[in-house]
């Protein structure tokens, strides 16, 4: 704890609670039908896409400074494959087929296989050539590479005939997930921050103290806050209202 980098504590506690935030509201009006409050679900809509890019970019740094990342992605792995039979059985609507958190177990078990042949990229150039191949490939899922109006390719429709691929970013039209996190664009931008952890050696002592502590303390316990909190919205909002919608 001594040595801990606590804005990144911070960052992480930010991101979990406007997912619990966003999530409150995806279950009001998607799950339980609550339209009164579609218009701002719409809103948050808008910036939804952007938490899984801070918690990924968060992870990669993260990882680049823990240890036993393996094990904890094997832990992951069986979290998240209980999580997506648990929908499956009882939520079928919601089911999750390779969300963040699946993303992020595959990910803790890679990069810690090859965390040293990671380190051997050089920072800059690693930076700039992750960040092109993350903006080549956002689109995968859309059937083509590159940047819609600037330079595209579309990607052959043999590769989108099966959901065995989903977790690559290839899928059927008849895949569904509520939560998607595919390896393709984002084990990018995982990768650039795995690089910037490299520079988290030499931080600024102001940044790596605490500033918000009740931040810091939520973002070192993410991952109970993220499993906890689905159930706990979808059971208050069910006393409320007595039904799904």
């Amino acid at each position: 704890m001594k040595n801990r980098i606590n804005i990144i504590d911070e960052a992480r506690g930010l991101c979990i609670i406007l997912v619990v935030i966003y999530h409150l509201f995806y279950s009001m009006t998607m799950v339980f039908g609550m339209d009164e409050f579609y218009d701002i679900f719409s809103v948050m809509r808008v910036w939804q896409p952007l938490l899984p890019a801070m918690f990924i970019l968060i992870s990669g740094i993260s990882l680049s400074l823990s240890r036993n990342n393996i094990k904890r992605g094997l832990i992951l792995l069986l979290i998240s494959a209980a999580i997506t039979v648990i929908l499956a059985v009882f939520m079928p609507s919601q089911i999750i087929c390779f969300g963040i958190l699946h993303f992020l177990a595959v990910m803790n078990i890679v990069f810690g296989a090859m965390k040293k042949h990671i380190d051997r990229i050089p920072a800059i150039s690693g930076i700039i050539i992750c960040a092109l191949l993350f903006l080549l490939t956002y689109n995968v899922h859309r059937g083509y590479l590159g940047i819609q109006g600037i330079w595209s390719l579309k990607l052959p429709p043999v590769l989108y005939q099966t959901d065995f691929t989903a977790p690559l970013g290839f899928y059927s039209e008849t895949f569904r997930s509520t939560d998607y996190c595919p390896l393709l664009p984002w084990t990018f931008l995982f990768l650039i921050g795995a690089i910037l952890g490299r520079f988290t050696k030499s931080i600024p002592e102001s940044l790596a103290k605490t500033h918000i502590r009740p931040l810091a303390f939520i973002g070192r316990h993410t991952l109970i806050i993220y499993l906890a909190h689905q159930p706990v919205i979808v059971g208050i909002l069910y006393l409320i209202t007595g039904k799904l919608g």
